[in-house]
């Protein structure tokens, strides 16, 4: 293969080392509801209430249909290569490769963090979405005018002696709703958790949280946990985010909306003869687009301290 042949965007498979490992690093990636995207911005109908009747006559609904907007974000990075250390295409093949591993696992981070955990408004640009966290807490946010700010939001402090009734007050915030599916519901967690679960018992001294085997995940009150270092508070979208941990819960399978317009791709320019250095420049993208799809079917706890 050519230099020259890599220059376009070539989507990274799906089966690839690159793909398997964003899906087992990305908590979101590989859980939420995926939204095929052909344009940059896509209405997507979420779930809402029918009226329904007895008797002999039909009488109408009268519930609007409702729906989310995702707008496709360009989670983007750039690495210049110096042409003196890729001796042939299989050398550049082999960068690409490694590259994108590296891409991959700081992505992952990234786009949970954008998803899960960004507490402040959605700007397009260092606030990618209205992350689940920003939606629990504020009125609205996902649209929902009837969703008052911090109803479905639990603020934990650390102690092992709360950590039992403050996990099952976030899971009972979501399960008395509509928007709960016993088959379907998940856990999205930062791995710092993983200590206060494991000391966490029931009254008859039972474990609630149980370690997954043989490639299956791990559980708290029978619900499935995915780890994501993503899950930490902060101001702005950050790949290392620094704040507070959170656990989210998801009621139902179709809560969290994930656009996929394109991606992960990458793209390599070779220098050629205008350029001042012989250097080639390799990016990688993947655009997306993330909605909580409705904010009742969705709980935040916080580990403020």
């Amino acid at each position: 293969m050519a230099a020259n042949d890599l220059s376009a965007w070539i989507p990274i498979e799906w089966d690839s080392d690159v793909i398997q490992r964003v899906l087992k690093a990305s908590a979101v990636e590989a859980n939420a509801s995926r939204v095929s995207m052909g344009t940059s911005t896509k209405r997507v109908l979420r779930a809402g209430d029918f009226d329904i009747n007895v008797g002999t006559t039909y009488v109408d609904d009268d519930s609007d249909l409702d729906y989310v907007t995702l707008t496709a974000r360009r989670f983007m990075g750039k690495t210049v290569l110096e042409e003196d250390d890729l001796h042939d295409a299989e050398s550049i093949v082999d960068v690409i490769g490694q590259r994108a591993m590296d891409y991959a696992v700081s992505y992952a981070s990234f786009l949970d963090n954008a998803c899960l955990a960004v507490t402040a408004a959605e700007n397009g640009t260092t606030v990618p979405f209205t992350s689940a966290y920003r939606a629990v807490r504020s009125n609205g946010a996902d649209g929902t005018s009837t969703y008052v700010a911090d109803a479905n939001y639990v603020n934990y402090n650390g102690a092992a002696s709360a950590a039992y009734d403050d996990f099952s007050d976030l899971l009972s915030l979501v399960e008395g709703g509509e928007y709960w599916d016993e088959t379907s519901a998940y856990l999205i967690a930062h791995p710092n958790f993983r200590d206060v679960m494991r000391r966490t018992k029931d009254t008859n001294g039972t474990p609630v949280f149980v370690q997954g085997i043989a490639g299956t995940p791990d559980t708290l009150f029978n619900v499935p946990i995915f780890w994501s270092r993503g899950a930490r508070t902060s101001a702005a979208n950050s790949k290392n985010p620094a704040g507070n941990p959170i656990m989210v819960f998801v009621g139902s399978a179709s809560v969290l909306k994930l656009g996929v317009r394109s991606g992960p791709e990458s793209q390599v320019t070779p220098s050629d003869a205008q350029s001042n250095g012989d250097q080639t420049a390799l990016k990688l993208r993947s655009r997306r687009g993330f909605a909580v799809g409705n904010v009742f079917g969705v709980s935040v706890l916080e580990k403020s301290a």
